[in-house]
């Protein structure tokens, strides 16, 4: 696959994203756990055409939508 195909590939990926946000905008939990999922073509672009800088990124945002989920569905949840 070219990275111009992977580009319109990880664009859509990013309207899936924008899914997630509006569950977070809706005190929805689970919009985390989109988030966390759908970036994960990000990981695999950065290895394909060599990009550490990118994953770097991908696990930094990691780092936030898991802690956000996990924080989240405990208040949601009452766990």
């Amino acid at each position: 696959m070219s990275e111009v195909t992977w580009t319109w590939l990880l664009f859509l990926m990013e309207l899936i994203g924008i899914g997630g946000n509006y569950l977070v905008g809706n005190k929805r939990w689970q919009g985390h756990l989109i988030l966390a999922l759908h970036s994960f073509p990000w990981v695999v672009y950065s290895l394909l055409f060599e990009k550490p800088g990118f994953i770097a990124m991908w696990l930094l945002w990691q780092s936030v939508y898991w802690r956000n989920l996990f924080k989240w569905r405990n208040i949601v949840t009452g766990k």
